[in-house]
């Protein structure tokens, strides 16, 4: 394939994936390699998999047949999770040329190229200088998960725990800054875990401080970080520096007892429930996400109504559910207990409607309040009105002016529903009459 050859990617998944997808964008491109936005124009079409689900992987299929069927003639490059230990099931696929491992993303370029130079070496991280069609840069600083929930089949493909160099974290985050990126999202397989690999072990303060350290005006937001790795000292040092978002999201995936032990969870749903109060304790005004797995096997209806509960007791301003998906390889996938699918269904449901409850109160609280809000790009879909996130994560729409987009805008919440957040732009004036 000549270098000037038009490629298009998709990205399924995780910040990771998304990250890495920018990453490649940019390898490609610097190789000579052309992006075109009319997918149905692509030489080359390059899939970035996930495979947290079934869902994903089908999802996977599903999109490489789309290309195939849009342009018969093209290439068809997978990468990415769904593919690492399962490039079988996926090589037969019509249209596939290349399948390319999570480790040699970085090699993407001289394998379409069949540059035969390239050798292996130590892990290297890739890196990326823009983040196309986004307003917050993500900025990938750990790869790998040394836990062993038993759902969960990430580990077995992306491996164990790698921190990437802080020297290199930071000089990337320099570099967006200067873009005019005003929101950093530290992102990982594991993010918690980034600093325990190295010979001088360090710990994910360590990133924040040295990311604080940087001039310009923007703010850093943690992905999601475990709940083991929620120390003190991290609260502590969140609560005191405003460059760092006031939002933590920590996975709570149950709130039995009995079933965290089948997750293989290392916390008790009383833990999880006391660290989420220390940290709304300690750091004014946070906002905390979460994520729930319901229909996991043996789930009951009481052990079902435990996480409802405790979700309606925490707040979480946003809670992601996902209904339990087997995974081949995974200890779960075995487990006795299976839920059926309907039972799965009504409990989602009920889920949902705790999850929408629980937001409402928490941003009750926030009512006539002035919160700073990173304005996306697009407007709002159904009003036309300007939209963003607050540093504590609560979407807020407004009207103000299109000059706003891609800034941090201080907003006045003003109204609530259950599936809206409404502002009002506050202008200097506004800003120093209500300070």
């Amino acid at each position: 394939m000549a270098n000037n050859g038009r490629f298009f990617i998709k990205t399924l998944g995780c910040k990771v994936n998304q990250y890495e997808s920018q990453a490649i964008r940019e390898l490609l491109l610097n190789a000579g390699f052309k992006e075109c936005l009319a997918k149905e124009a692509a030489d080359i079409y390059i899939l970035n998999t996930c495979t947290v689900t079934h869902k994903a992987d089908s999802e996977s299929r599903r999109w490489a047949g789309i290309f195939h069927r849009m342009s018969p003639s093209a290439k068809i490059v997978l990468t990415g999770c769904a593919v690492e230990k399962n490039a079988d099931a996926f090589s037969f696929l019509p249209g596939v040329s290349d399948i390319i491992k999570n480790d040699d993303k970085i090699k993407i370029a001289d394998i379409l190229t069949h540059n035969s130079n390239t050798h292996d070496g130590p892990h290297r991280f890739l890196s990326i200088t823009d983040f196309k069609d986004h307003v917050k840069a993500f900025v990938k600083i750990q790869d790998g998960c040394a836990n062993a929930c038993s759902y969960c089949k990430v580990p077995s493909v992306r491996g164990g725990s790698i921190s990437r160099p802080l020297h290199d974290i930071a000089e990337e985050v320099k570099t967006l800054v200067s873009k005019g990126f005003e929101e950093i999202v530290l992102t990982g397989i594991c993010l918690g875990a980034w600093g325990n690999d190295l010979a001088r072990m360090k710990s994910i303060i360590d990133v924040l401080k040295a990311l604080c350290g940087i001039p310009g005006l923007f703010r850093i937001r943690l992905s999601s970080i475990e709940p083991k790795y929620v120390t003190d000292e991290l609260i502590g040092y969140i609560s005191q520096n405003r460059k760092i978002c006031r939002h933590l999201h920590i996975p709570i995936q149950s709130g039995d007892d009995e079933i965290l032990g089948r997750m293989n969870r290392p916390y008790t749903a009383l833990g999880m429930k006391d660290l989420i109060i220390k940290v709304r304790k300690n750091i004014e005004g946070v906002g905390i996400t979460t994520d729930v797995l319901i229909g996991f096997p043996g789930e009951t209806d009481k052990s079902f109504r435990n996480t409802v509960n405790l979700i309606k007791e925490v707040l979480p301003v946003k809670t992601h559910i996902f209904p339990f998906s087997k995974r081949d390889g995974t200890a779960a996938c075995t487990m006795a207990g299976v839920v059926p699918e309907d039972e799965i269904k009504k409990r989602f449901q009920s889920m949902k409607i705790a999850a929408i409850t629980a937001s409402y109160l928490y941003r009750e609280l926030f009512l006539k309040k002035p919160v700073d809000v990173l304005v996306e790009s697009k407007k709002e879909k159904h009003s036309g009105r300007l939209t963003g996130y607050s540093d504590n994560y609560i979407k807020v729409i407004f009207d103000g002016p299109d000059s706003l987009m891609k800034k941090i805008a201080h907003v006045r919440i003003e109204e609530l529903g259950l599936s809206y957040t409404m502002g009002s732009y506050l202008t200097r004036l506004d800003s120093v009459a209500s300070g």
